[in-house]
């Protein structure tokens, strides 16, 4: 069986079982990576003080043209952490503008900004598919997202009983969502295991309907 790590931190321990895509966040140089790994690369709103952002947006936008770099990201709002949000904004623009150019699906970071990235998504009425990385809201706020064309990437949350991100993972369409570890040190099979018991489904199933979501979204090299 694969799993798949749609969005994580750090190098997978058990290679050929998880095809997962590592985040690399700008200005880090894609020559310190490991080869063989998809990436994504972008402007993490959180690493964005100190830096020249036109050199940062230089750097996304010659990776983004990488074979391996199959999304734009983690790109997006963060209102707790960060910058002034106006800069954050005009980032998040470029970074769409890039993952339009070179048709590639992009990796959304949202912290109590699931409101203006829906407003983004609205004026720019992207051709490319928007992933909101680490959804752990309500299921109010999936079904807006969802219904609007997102995808929603789960992690480590859902293993929490009674978090909202496990009654949004029950509830989504299973063709809008995927899973991840993101930061933490939990594993991909672990979270597969628990998605699969929170669904009622089995561990084929929700691979198969894993793997056809991201299938849909990425193209590998």
């Amino acid at each position: 069986m694969k799993y798949i790590d749609f969005h994580t931190h750090t190098y997978p321990d058990e290679a050929g079982e998880i095809t997962a895509i590592l985040s690399c966040v700008a200005p880090e140089p894609l020559t310190n990576i490991r080869n063989g790994i998809l990436l994504s690369y972008g402007i993490h709103p959180w690493y964005i003080e100190g830096l020249d952002p036109e050199k940062l947006i230089a750097q996304v936008k010659e990776a983004a043209h990488f074979n391996r770099v199959v999304a734009i990201g983690e790109a997006g709002l963060d209102k707790v952490k960060g910058p002034p949000i106006d800069v954050q904004k005009r980032l998040f623009s470029q970074q769409i503008e890039i993952s339009e150019l070179v048709k590639k699906p992009l990796i959304i970071h949202s912290v109590k900004a699931n409101n203006e990235v829906l407003l983004f998504h609205k004026n720019f009425s992207p051709r490319q598919p928007w992933i909101i990385h680490g959804f752990s809201g309500h299921p109010r706020e999936m079904e807006q997202l969802s219904g609007a064309g997102f995808y929603l990437s789960f992690g480590p949350r859902i293993l929490y009983p009674g978090h909202n991100a496990a009654e949004s993972l029950k509830q989504i369409p299973a063709g809008r969502f995927l899973l991840e570890t993101d930061h933490t040190n939990k594993s991909i099979l672990r979270i597969y295991e628990k998605a699969a018991e929170i669904r009622g489904i089995s561990l084929n199933e929700l691979a198969e309907i894993v793997e056809n979501n991201f299938n849909a979204l990425i193209s590998t090299p």
